[in-house]
């Protein structure tokens, strides 16, 4: 009864970290996949992973430091869940700047996974990455690393370096390689079309009796598609580049939050 009571603390900040991370992690969080579920694979993933948790010989006890424990184990599931995030994200916002281009800004569509309305070409290239990455087995990668978090950040630690200036830095750095990524996703499309955008005006000014508004539209929707064809092999190559410092970025948090320069 007394190994019971011993391992219980830890078990549940298992829990939590494990609960937190899939809240925020991609295609884990995914908004029409049931609570129950998402707890149920929390739970189920925490009593796997529980011995693989290396322990230091310190022992957490049921007191008010408990929720300090609690909040850390809830604020480093959910940064490193968002760390991952961050990379699909940048998916959606190269679509959306794709779709301004080729004329689909407005016809959007709701995103299963937030409920919010995302546009045509970033839930279609979201679609493909998330095949991808299950088809290279991202998402045990993913499982991996929230087991190996529990090396760099201790559980029996009381806290997490959140505020120290490198960990400052290295989400300000993801945040802005987003975006990085996004433009360089979407600047082939963006280009392209803006050349076209450039043609259509010379020949409005040079013929003004064509009716270019009617020819425009359906002009830059099929070289948009036929370009997103042309340029389908290097975004499968631009994803690989993007898990990988992806995969990185997640290491390197894990360490930082651990205190490990």
């Amino acid at each position: 009864m007394n190994l019971f009571f011993t391992y219980l603390p830890i078990f549940l900040l298992v829990f939590v970290r494990m609960s937190a991370f899939f809240v925020a992690a991609p295609f884990f969080s995914i908004k029409g996949v049931p609570n129950q579920f998402k707890i149920a694979l929390a739970f189920l993933m925490a009593v796997i992973s529980f011995q693989f948790i290396p322990l230091q010989g310190q022992q957490v006890a049921m007191d008010l430091t408990f929720l300090l424990h609690v909040c850390k184990e809830a604020l480093v599931g959910v940064i490193l869940g968002y760390i991952c995030e961050m990379m699909f994200v940048a998916i959606q916002v190269a679509g959306g700047l794709m779709d301004m281009q080729m004329g689909l800004a407005m016809a959007n569509v709701i995103d299963p996974k937030t409920g919010a309305y995302i546009p045509i070409t970033g839930n279609f290239k979201n679609i493909l990455a998330v095949l991808y990455f299950f088809s290279i087995n991202g998402h045990h990668m993913l499982i991996r690393g929230i087991i190996k978090s529990y090396e760099a950040i201790p559980i029996e630690a009381t806290w997490a370096a959140f505020g120290s200036e490198q960990v400052m830095m290295t989400a300000v750095k993801v945040f802005s390689n987003m975006f990085l990524s996004a433009f360089m996703m979407a600047a082939p499309i963006v280009v392209a079309l803006f050349l076209v955008d450039v043609s259509l005006g010379i020949i409005a000014k040079s013929v003004p009796q064509f009716n270019i508004f009617v020819v425009g539209l359906p002009l830059k929707l099929l070289a948009g598609f036929l370009l997103l064809i042309v340029v389908m092999p290097a975004f499968l190559l631009t994803l690989n580049g993007l898990f990988e410092s992806m995969f990185r970025a997640l290491a390197e948090m894990m360490k930082l939050l651990g205190g490990t320069p």
